[in-house]
């Protein structure tokens, strides 16, 4: 059904959609997934902006697990950065 709706009406605006997700969750050749703004406005969404160590430790595997259910969905969908592997 995906594939179907890919080549319907709305294929435009669903690529689209799914570049932004890849843009702004995804890890590309320059920055890990986690760091983009995506993951991060998602962590602090949930758990807040507090700056003791382990609220900032839970954020940042919060915008970890965030980007890696983008990462595996866009994979899925065979839509997955192609960007590489960032070493930052």
């Amino acid at each position: 059904m995906f594939r179907t709706s890919l080549k319907g009406d709305h294929g435009i605006v669903i690529e689209e959609s799914l570049g932004i997700l890849r843009r702004r969750f995804a890890r590309d050749a320059e920055i890990e997934g986690y760091r983009k703004d995506g993951p991060v406005a998602v962590a602090r969404f949930e758990l807040g902006e507090d700056d003791e160590s382990n609220q900032r430790e839970a954020r940042i595997l919060r915008q970890r697990e965030v980007s890696d259910v983008i990462e595996r969905l866009l994979g899925l969908l065979g839509r997955a950065s192609t960007g590489g592997t960032a070493t930052r």
